[in-house]
């Protein structure tokens, strides 16, 4: 699964070359379980370009890098698709880079807080990660590779060209084909491949939601009749716990009382205003920010107290306390289930996103 920067819902996803035949495949990329591997060798894979800061390295070039495998992988700290990677990466770069892999990781927001150095320097010692990191602030790197979806990665050979990339999740095996052949092209003596467990993702699961008018419009994730008012105060009526759920777990939400519409985000204008969500799926995370120091959130489950035991790591009693603009995990269930989540928030929270595993 990955996430789109751009706002066109459906795309032609993945081109996979196979002797000499191209096949196109066109997915919504909210519902997908990885786009499909490109093959492209060949073409030289552009410089970093518009680097904000190197982080874990001094500045780097592929220039510098000419002679090795180099690994390019686009993320984002709050991106629920590159976290569940980052275990993954982790592992390849433990396995390969004595062999002559160099893993590059080049951090394009998509929003505006995740150009924070000291957020992505937080995010950094949060999932162990060792090796380089490219703040790619002002996307210029992005742009160069005419990249459109997080996580995203470039394999670049010996010879400074690109020879696979793969778009989203469970490209474990693929990436692991080709890192392999690379490095047998350096002349490398590779280590045993990694065993990598299958992957979990569920497709049938709601698909990623933005709350912010910018994507929330086009995308029609708001479900209320007052719709978006953007750069306003909307006061949203309430509705029905019936009205929640005949909207089905889609992709879409309600909101209750006052609140801001801003283009990335909604901002509770009121204590006591709030968030419901029909979902279907095992994991629920948002993203979100306190517009001050602090902003808390008390959850429901279908209009209950939420059992201790499907509490997300991130809620204690069933309260979260929003202290840092970051993903946050609300629920963990026991399976994927169908359920409707309501949010009580109190004035100044920022809600960006909902994602879900």
């Amino acid at each position: 699964m990955t996430r789109k920067k751009r706002l066109q819902l459906w795309i032609g996803a993945g081109v996979l070359v196979l002797a000499g035949t191209v096949t196109f495949a066109s997915v919504r990329l909210s519902t997908l379980q990885g786009a499909l591997p490109t093959q492209q060798r060949g073409k030289p894979a552009p410089e970093f370009i518009g680097i904000t800061k190197w982080l874990n390295s001094p500045p780097l070039t592929l220039k510098q890098l000419h002679g090795k495998v180099v690994w390019i992988d686009f993320w984002t700290y709050s991106c629920i698709n590159c976290i569940r990677t980052l275990p993954d990466v982790r592992a390849f770069y433990a396995r390969y880079h004595q062999a002559g892999l160099d893993i590059i990781g080049v951090h394009s927001p998509e929003f505006s807080f995740e150009k924070n150095i000291s957020n992505i320097q937080a995010a950094i010692k949060r999932y162990r990660l060792p090796y380089p990191i490219a703040v790619d602030n002002v996307l210029g790197t992005w742009n160069a590779y005419h990249n459109d979806s997080w996580p995203h990665v470039y394999l670049v050979d010996r010879n400074g060209n690109i020879a696979f990339n793969y778009a989203g999740e469970g490209g474990d095996d693929a990436l692991q084909t080709q890192v392999r052949a690379l490095l047998n092209e350096t002349g490398a003596r590779l280590p045993p491949p990694i065993d990598f467990a299958a992957s979990s993702f569920n497709p049938h699961q709601t698909p990623e939601i933005y709350a912010g008018y910018d994507r929330g419009a086009l995308e029609q994730s708001l479900a209320n009749t007052e719709g978006y008012e953007p750069g306003r105060i909307v006061d949203y009526r309430a509705v029905s716990p019936q009205t929640v759920t005949d909207a089905g777990p889609n992709g879409s939400f309600f909101l209750e009382g006052k609140w801001f519409n801003g283009g990335e985000f909604v901002r509770a204008a009121q204590d006591g205003a709030r968030v419901e969500l029909p979902f279907f799926a095992r994991n629920v995370f948002f993203v979100a920010a306190p517009a001050g120091a602090k902003a808390t959130v008390a959850m429901l489950l279908d209009g209950k107290p939420v059992p201790k035991q499907y509490l997300g790591a991130d809620a204690s009693g069933g309260i979260i306390v929003v202290n840092r603009d970051d993903l946050f995990q609300a629920l963990h269930l026991g399976g994927a289930e169908v359920h409707r989540l309501t949010l009580t928030v109190s004035k100044g929270f920022e809600l960006y996103t909902f994602t879900f595993g």
